[in-house]
């Protein structure tokens, strides 16, 4: 490790570390622009220029390009170095429109604080500047092509980084410009990074433009609720309204980017239709007497019905604390323990996942330093969009990438394809937990794992099931070894499934809780952040078991297909209006903070005038309340999340580390599993003559959340169906044909795609919430179906 000397501060420094970086972790703030900690250095903006007084290397030297060494004495301070940073800075300038006060960068504008520590003040060129017409870039994204300053940043995070390829620069020397070749959306889904790395204000928020100056928003440390990696974000808000999400920065997980779902999928905090006043059918009252009528009807019907009369129901988007708690309030009224999961095809592939050994668990970091990834019915960009990104820079390290799914997955790199039928995923694996030999068709797999040094194999819930999921994991456990680490990850459907199985264990699920609320036997039931009329497969028996109820109460921030048919709807805060703790999808707890407190936006309440025009003591929708408080008050214990955590911990070895987390840390692994996992027999595989629906989750339109987001409105899927070109050709249909869908009882018309990347025989729809395929549900096995053409386009 090198030891050098910079403004007479010894540093010691990991073997390939920069001159720059060896200056920050002095805490020395050099001016830069085009080096990123996540994009490397290229030494295109000139401004990082240090005196090299001594040692390999002497001279005025860019220090992101140049290696520390050993014996380097390096100056940021010599007059000489002061200089070019000051000329450096005054060329970029020139021809900066100096529109900051009408730039949505201002008060975070990298390209502002540089150029007051470069000592640039004067504007001396009287030219001409040279200018650009903007383009038009889609929903998420302004242009401003006229405050670049050529930092390369966007093409890289964009391009190298992301792998989008409708992005780029064009032209040459002073005539750089940065955008499309036409106007239009850009099609990357992680486009919003954009806003992150721009030093200036080219490219900005547009949901978010004009709204607020950045010291105006309330933000704090956040956890991504929108899948079941943890993305670390900093969401911000003002007047009452969350405004806009940002990327943090945490180097076990995302890194220093999130997807464009995480990013503008905020809106559901904000949704006009959102609960924000304790109900008892349909009436208000207030929280007192919630909470006692609440306590009052569970007791009568246990009193009257016996303990197996009452149910309660938690969820994987509901906070760690909120779910224990459930869990405590069942003790307290001696009722059944909870069920963590309105799907119960779901809840037990997470408990499948949540029995992997913490030693063989796979963070997004050992993905991205893999050299063989193997993707067993995952499909990253629907079910975790930064675990493609992961993927890619494996790529780009001079991994593989192989995919066996009847799915045609889509990456943004280069990957291998092995299409395979549904049921031909669990015999893979099983196979590969043995120690067997694979079909002729997964050949190339084999000789790829016997090459491979470092791999990780990755599945997901919805298509492997519990015994996928189980398989996966014996399969890692049966490659693994001290000279060869295999690791393994299942991508979960929700942010806090892996919390959720945990307290679930060994207990009931939604089926068994179905067949109490169908024979009667259940008459009330107590639902945390839970929509099973949207997340239970078989919604008409559970439209049944709800009108038998006595009582239905729903503690939710959502306007739910549950909230509105509840006796008792009990408004809770949504995750960026309280705090609590979330476990990914690898078992690391990661804790949120509060950023604003409850209350209606005012560009409702005030119909977008500010201030006010009507004054009150009571701020308007304020009376929502964090799940996990109103469950300790129902508990009879202390409202104090440390000590409830401490609880937590004192009950569950697993998490001991849980009182000692920091919202601003990458997190702690749990220590959970470690049991031997079962070798699994050989599967066999059924043939299937009739055509399969396989149900599946996409990008935008799937997740609950976000699916009641209007910024992304613009971007979410339409209806369609998916099938093999093959099949089109033998069924007469082309692509955007319209045709009918015969599954089950249920029967639709939709426009048809074609792919050749995907298995024959299978046809393929998209779970989208709020539109004619929500009677589809994905975590199941495939369906019959017939398909046959109506119409041409």
């Amino acid at each position: 490790m090198p030891t050098l000397i910079i403004d007479n501060q010894s540093v010691t420094v990991p073997e390939g570390t920069n001159v720059l970086e060896a200056a920050q972790q002095l805490g020395i703030v050099v001016p830069h622009f085009c080096y990123h900690e996540a994009l490397g250095a290229v030494g295109a903006c000139r401004l990082c220029a240090m005196l090299f007084i001594d040692g390999p290397v002497k001279g005025i030297q860019m220090a992101c390009m140049v290696p520390a060494k050993d014996d380097m004495v390096v100056s940021t301070e010599a007059p000489e170095a002061i200089a070019y940073r000051g000329q450096v800075i005054e060329w970029l300038m020139l021809n900066h429109p100096h529109d900051c006060p009408v730039c949505d960068e201002g008060g975070e504008c990298q390209l502002q604080d540089m150029t007051i520590a470069s000592g640039h003040s004067v504007r001396r060129y009287t030219g001409k500047k040279r200018t650009y017409q903007n383009q038009d870039l889609g929903s998420f994204i302004s242009h401003e092509m006229n405050r670049c300053i050529q930092c390369y940043r966007c093409v890289r995070t964009y391009q190298d980084y992301c792998g989008g390829t409708d992005y780029g620069v064009l032209g040459s020397n002073q005539r750089l410009y940065f955008g499309r070749f036409q106007d239009g959306p850009l099609e990357s889904p992680f486009a919003g990074n954009l806003v992150d790395v721009c030093p200036t204000g080219v490219l900005t928020n547009k949901p978010y433009r004009f709204t607020s100056r950045f010291w105006d928003l309330q933000e704090a440390p956040s956890v991504c609720p929108h899948c079941s990696l943890g993305c670390a974000t900093i969401p911000g808000a003002r007047f009452r309204e969350l405004q806009r999400i940002r990327s943090g920065n945490n180097p076990e997980v995302n890194g220093c980017f999130i997807c464009d779902r995480g990013r503008f999928g905020y809106d559901y905090v904000n949704h006009p239709d959102r609960p924000r006043t304790p109900l008892l059918h349909g009436e208000e009252l207030p929280w007192n007497e919630a909470i006692e009528t609440l306590l009052q009807r569970l007791r009568e019907l246990i009193d009257r019905h016996g303990r197996d009369s009452v149910a309660l129901l938690g969820s994987g988007r509901s906070s760690l604390e909120a779910n224990y708690l459930l869990g405590c309030l069942s003790k307290q009224l001696g009722c059944t323990a909870p069920v963590y999961g309105s799907h119960a095809g779901r809840d037990r592939a997470a408990r499948a996942a949540a029995d992997l050994p913490v030693e063989l668990s796979a963070s997004l970091a050992d993905v991205r330093n893999s050299d063989l990834l193997v993707l067993t019915g995952a499909d990253p960009l629907a079910e975790g969009p930064m675990l493609a990104v992961a993927i890619r820079q494996a790529v780009r390290n001079g991994g593989r990438v192989m995919i066996c799914d009847p799915r045609p997955v889509e990456l943004p790199c280069s990957a291998e394809y092995l299409p395979c039928q549904p049921q031909e995923l669990p015999q893979l694996l099983s196979v590969l937990s043995q120690g067997g030999a694979l079909p002729d068709k997964f050949q190339p797999l084999a000789e790829a794992l016997q090459q491979a040094q470092r791999p990780v194999l990755i599945g997901a819930s919805d298509l492997l099931g519990a015994t996928g999921n189980t398989a996966l994991l014996a399969a890692a456990q049966t490659m693994n070894s001290t000279e060869r680490p295999c690791r393994a990850m299942v991508l979960l459907p929700e942010a806090n499934s892996f919390g959720a199985a945990l307290l679930a264990a060994d207990g009931p699920d939604f089926e068994q809780l179905l067949e109490g609320m169908a024979s009667g036997r259940i008459k009330a039931l107590l639902c945390l952040e839970a929509d099973p009329l949207a997340d239970c497969p078989d919604r008409q028996l559970l439209l049944q078991g709800l009108e038998k109820l006595d009582f239905l109460a729903v503690l939710d921030h959502l306007p739910s297909l549950t909230a509105e048919k509840a006796d008792l709807l009990l408004p809770t805060t949504a995750l960026s209006e309280g705090t609590g703790t979330l476990i990914n999808n690898e078992g690391r707890m990661q804790t949120f903070t509060k950023v604003f407190n409850p209350g209606e936006p005012l560009r409702i309440s005030s119909q977008g005038s500010h201030p006010p025009r009507s004054f009150s003591s009571v701020t308007p929708g304020a009376l929502p309340c964090q799940a996990w408080a109103i469950l300790a008050e129902l508990c009879d214990l202390p409202v104090d999340l440390t000590k409830i955590r401490r609880k937590l911990a004192a009950s569950e070895s697993r998490l001991a580390e849980l009182p000692n987390l920091l919202a601003e840390g990458p997190g702690q692994r749990i220590q959970t599993g470690g049991k031997t996992l079962p070798q699994l027999p050989s599967v066999a595989t059924d043939q299937v003559d009739s055509l399969q629906l396989l149900v599946c989750e996409t990008l935008y339109g799937s997740e609950s959340l976000s699916a009641l987001s209007a910024p992304l409105d613009p971007v979410r899927s339409q209806p369609y169906l998916l099938l093999h070109q093959l099949d089109a050709t033998r069924l007469g249909i082309a692509n955007d044909d319209l045709v009918l869908l015969s599954a089950g009882d249920a029967q639709l018309t939709l426009p048809a795609r074609l792919s050749d990347r995907m298995a024959a025989g299978i046809i393929i729809v998209p779970h989208l919430r709020n539109t004619e395929l929500d009677i589809f549900y994905p975590g199941r096995q495939p369906l019959p179906c017939r398909v046959e053409k109506v119409s041409a386009p």
